[in-house]
């Protein structure tokens, strides 16, 4: 149990920086594509995704290691709310690529789409700052 509980608290900080460097690989897709514009050249589909690879691939990646992480959590034995929000995480994945599949086609579902990985980077952050702050404070009160 306590084994789970260090591989799920490293695991959930490894999510956040994930989920930051996801953020900015769309911001890279998107200069990419404005730089390769200038001077009013077309962009054609696979020009405008070549910016966008990473950041697909590793949207994918992150949605795997969420739902690692929910197993962490019940290997771990986390009480009842904490095994929540790390199944709420995955299934944010789950909307966050679904609203990508969707904005494709129908630009105002891509709207919520970064709206939601915000969600998801504050529900990473909190599940990471109670694994740590959790742990610190469970050993502070085993040592009184």
């Amino acid at each position: 149990m306590q084994a789970f509980r260090t591989i799920h608290r490293y695991w959930a900080g490894l999510i956040v920086l994930a989920v930051l460097v996801q953020i900015g690989a769309a911001g890279y897709g998107a200069f990419n594509a404005s730089v390769k514009t200038d001077d009013h050249k077309t962009l054609n589909e696979d020009q405008f995704s070549n910016g966008f690879d990473f950041h697909n691939g590793l949207g994918y990646i992150i949605f795997l290691a969420t739902v690692l992480l929910f197993f962490f959590a019940i290997f771990a034995r986390f009480e009842r709310r904490r095994i929540m929000m790390n199944l709420v995480l995955p299934l944010l994945l789950i909307v966050q690529i679904v609203l990508a599949w969707g904005g494709e086609s129908t630009p105002w579902v891509g709207i919520f789409h970064p709206i939601v990985a915000f969600l998801i980077l504050g529900l990473a952050g909190r599940i990471a700052f109670e694994a740590w702050w959790g742990a610190r404070r469970a050993a502070v009160a085993s040592a009184t």
